[in-house]
């Protein structure tokens, strides 16, 4: 009895307070200002996504061959398998992201933004594998809750909701341009001085995450909701079945692969991200092929990475644009299908000597397709799919196949690295990549939904599921 009112009085406050963010007005610029907050943001989950990427030859030459004498080959396998060592921290997303469907999408902004700071900041100090482990691996953690992108699609009309997304992504994609410019001022091109290159973003991280605090606010999609949730008495809610029990469930990983896997969407939804992410090996190894398959230079590689954001960004883009117009399971099939192009098309040119900056468009038009193909399927469609009081949870479920998947597909890897020539890596990448798209994009054709124009406040998740027939 206690206990009860110990609830009823805790919600109720809450309920004050939910209420009170329903009724507070927007400013008229609020919108604008919002989604420039979350561009920049994006901007930091982009770099600390992709700088390790392109950074690799550097790290893997100073810890793996300066530091312990091996092979580069056998740096790149060993460090692969240190990664699994990460593994553990990354599983504890299970439990914080579901967190965010209880207490709101603004905490976990600032918090995320924070920590990606943080992760960047521990990197420059690094002189040592395990000091880059530890930042690498809070980056990496932080980066795989993409909270601003759930910011962006709850903000966002039904009409305008992928291309609002691809947008604030492309800018973000652009950003990331700080990348080549802080490798040819604070870098100099001089490969023993990488380290530098990440202390700028990890001030902005720091920056970025104090202005989220102060101007932005909880999403309108949540905290209706959340009101909704919390006027319900809490004698109604336990005479409530166990199904509608899920279904009204705020949040948990538990709760979200249980609704999951009852509902014909998302179960088919999680298939084809098995088939996707057995993928994406290629996404992670660029900057290996450019420096130790085609022996470019680091001020090749640089200008390069000039024009990888401009393919990026282009590709992401366009992504957006064919959702919103043809829908997501098109996108899904042009993107795919680029992204073997793009990827062919880099192979080519930096073996064959071509252009470095036609180098680096095409692998950032790789990178750009793979991704809008991926963000499409795991970020929209699965977020589409969900109820909002789970929808954060059940993209939880995206990120492990991530993770899982890619870490299958990784040991792979390890065992050919140390076989192969060099020379061959691009190659076996684009290998390990086509089997899976063409995977995902048949599951995607024919046993997924379209979810385009969708009112996130009304989705069930039940829209899919075969009728059951009657006799």
């Amino acid at each position: 009895m206690k206990n009860a009112e110990t609830i009823r009085a805790r919600e109720a406050r809450e309920l004050a307070r939910r209420e009170k963010q329903l009724q507070a007005k927007n400013n008229r610029f609020y919108m604008l200002y919002l989604f420039m907050v979350l561009s920049l943001i994006y901007i930091i989950d982009e770099i600390a996504s992709t700088i390790s990427i392109q950074f690799q030859s550097n790290i893997i030459n100073e810890f793996f061959v300066q530091n312990m004498g091996l092979e580069y080959g056998e740096g790149l396998s060993l460090s692969s398998a240190l990664g699994f060592i990460t593994y553990p921290v990354t599983l504890l997303i299970v439990f914080y992201r579901p967190l965010a469907d209880r207490f709101g999408r603004k905490p976990f902004l600032v918090i995320n933004t924070l920590m990606m700071g943080m992760g960047l900041f521990l990197v420059y100090l690094s002189r040592n594998i395990f000091v880059y482990m530890v930042g690498g691996t809070l980056m990496g953690f932080m980066v795989s809750h993409d909270m601003q992108c759930v910011y962006i699609l709850e903000c966002s009309s039904e009409k305008n909701r992928a291309r609002n997304y691809a947008l604030t992504k492309a800018v973000a994609i652009l950003g990331t341009l700080l990348i080549p410019l802080l490798r040819a001022t604070l870098m100099k091109n001089q490969s023993e001085r990488w380290h530098l290159v990440y202390l700028v973003p990890a001030i902005l991280g720091f920056v970025l995450s104090l202005a989220a605090l102060l101007f932005a606010k909880e999403t309108n999609t949540f905290v209706v909701n959340r009101v909704k949730y919390l006027k319900t008495p809490v004698e109604e809610r336990e005479k409530q079945t166990r199904e509608e029990k899920n279904n009204n469930a705020q949040g948990g990983i538990l709760n979200a692969v249980k609704f999951a896997f009852r509902h014909r969407q998302l179960r088919f939804l999680m298939l084809a991200c098995c088939f996707f992410y057995s993928a994406s090996l290629a996404t992670a190894t660029y900057n290996t092929v450019m420096k130790e398959s085609a022996l470019m230079t680091e001020e090749a590689i640089t200008l390069a990475l000039y024009l990888y954001p401009v393919g990026n960004a282009l590709m992401t883009f366009i992504a957006g644009l064919v959702s919103d117009r043809f829908g997501r399971k098109i996108t899904i099939i042009a993107m795919s299908c680029s992204a073997v192009v793009c990827y062919s098309l880099f192979i080519a040119s930096s073996m064959l000597n071509w252009m470095p900056a036609l180098t680096g468009f095409a692998i950032g038009g790789f990178m750009g397709s793979y991704w809008g193909a991926g963000d499409t399927i795991g970020g929209i469609m699965f977020s589409e799919s969900s109820p909002t009081n789970l929808r954060s949870s059940v993209t939880v479920i995206n990120t492990l196949l991530n993770g899982i998947i890619g870490g299958l597909a990784t040991v792979v890897t390890i065992v050919l690295l140390p076989l192969l020539p060099k020379e061959t890596f691009g190659y076996m990448y684009l290998g390990l990549t086509i089997p899976g798209l063409i995977g995902a994009i048949i599951i995607i054709w024919r046993y997924v939904g379209e979810t385009r124009g969708l009112d996130l406040k009304k989705v069930t998740g039940a829209e899919w599921d075969k009728e059951r027939r009657t006799k």
